[in-house]
């Protein structure tokens, strides 16, 4: 059951929020350890904040691996080194 706290901001259960967002529980996690989505723990059990998950759900994204030449470019525009193929 969705909690307020701090004035208007809902705290959500890890499971509430992965049935809200439609993504596997240790998704919600991963994004709780990145810092991408906002949560506190509370002893072993963590809490999403409603409208930080909205917010992430939001945000336009790909979904799946990137492509490899995608990375490629990327490193190049930042000006890393990339390792170049045998021939």
């Amino acid at each position: 059951m969705p909690q307020r706290v701090e004035g208007d901001r809902v705290l959500l259960s890890t499971t509430e929020a992965c049935e809200m967002a439609e993504i596997s529980l240790t998704y919600i996690q991963r994004l709780l350890r990145d810092e991408r989505v906002e949560g506190v723990k509370m002893g072993r059990d963590w809490f999403v904040y409603e409208d930080s998950l909205k917010a992430f759900m939001a945000q336009p994204r790909k979904r799946g691996r990137p492509h490899k030449d995608a990375a490629q470019q990327v490193a190049s525009q930042k000006g890393l080194n990339t390792p170049q193929p045998i021939p």
